[in-house]
């Protein structure tokens, strides 16, 4: 079976990551602005069994679109004085002032829309007669015609395919989401969400997919990521692999590829239903300088 392909180009990629771990990391500090994204039962979506656009995914682009849709730093009134001075200047050195971040990251995508001028020309007003208004109906009409959602899609697949490595950020993720579900009680859930529970503030246990196996036996590796024993079958004739929620389902986790990690009989049965626990420990590629005395 041929392996999937992902293009990955990494425009902002690690920034958005790093403000989407740093959230993660202390999400008491943003709680007013994550409750628009699991609060009013909002949480439930999730619910669902081990979706491919993960919970995980949902998040990420509730974060992403806000980060690219946020215009408060777009000081138009500086951008028009500039204009003079780059009058002069070849804008494949630097971007004339009309260009806006949303219009670099497009075109550094290739994703086909209007420049910020062109909207404005339709709208029968120059850059220079441009305020903040415009901005914002400017990114309204890229989300209404599709340039934003393709953007946001194209951010999302790559933020994930970098965090999905990071089995810390996924813990305090599936931790936070926990919150939320261990305080559901069975009596408040809708009809069509209430198949996907076990009883109160515990989802139902489900056969984990093949797909889910797959994606994590090589994310980590095809070890126990707890002691590292090999679970291949190539090194060891005992290779039970097991897959294990990192945040147990009775403690509110969910059935999420991110929620999922690979683990030996031994790990398996010693961590059993307790805390969450993960590992930060991570094969490397290869000896780094300060790993051995190896000569280089």
């Amino acid at each position: 079976m041929r392996s999937p392909q992902l293009e990955l180009r990494f425009y902002e990629t690690y920034y958005f990551a790093n403000a989407i771990r740093n959230i993660l990391a202390a999400p008491s500090a943003y709680l007013r602005n994550l409750d628009a994204f699991y609060g009013d039962d909002r949480h439930l979506i999730h619910s669902r069994p081990f979706p491919r656009f993960s919970a995980f995914h949902a998040f990420l682009w509730f974060v992403i679109d806000d980060l690219i849709c946020d215009v408060e730093d777009l000081d138009i009134d500086d951008r028009q004085k500039r204009v003079e001075r780059f009058a002069d200047v070849p804008q494949y050195l630097v971007p004339h002032p009309s260009v806006l971040p949303i219009n670099e990251a497009l075109a550094y995508y290739q994703i086909s829309h209007k420049s910020f001028e062109q909207w404005l020309s339709e709208e029968r007003k120059s850059f220079q007669e441009a305020d903040e208004d415009d901005i914002s109906e400017y990114y309204n009409y890229l989300r209404l015609e599709g340039p934003l959602e393709t953007l946001t899609i194209r951010a999302v697949h790559e933020v994930f395919f970098v965090l999905f490595s990071n089995r810390r950020v996924l813990l305090w993720f599936n931790s936070m989401m926990a919150n939320q579900f261990r305080d559901t009680e069975i009596d408040d859930v809708s009809p069509e969400y209430l198949d996907n529970f076990a009883r109160s503030g515990v989802l139902r246990r489900v056969r984990i997919p093949s797909w889910v196996k797959r994606a994590v036996y090589f994310r980590d590796r095809g070890c126990c990521v707890a002691c590292h024993k090999d679970l291949s079958g190539t090194l060891n004739i005992s290779s039970n692999e097991h897959y294990d929620h990192i945040v147990p389902l009775g403690g509110g986790g969910l059935n999420d590829v991110t929620n999922i990690q690979l683990l030996c009989d031994n790990c398996n049965l010693r961590k059993s239903a307790g805390e969450p626990l993960t590992s930060d420990l991570y094969e490397a590629w290869y000896e780094g300088e300060g790993n051995s005395t190896a000569e280089y």
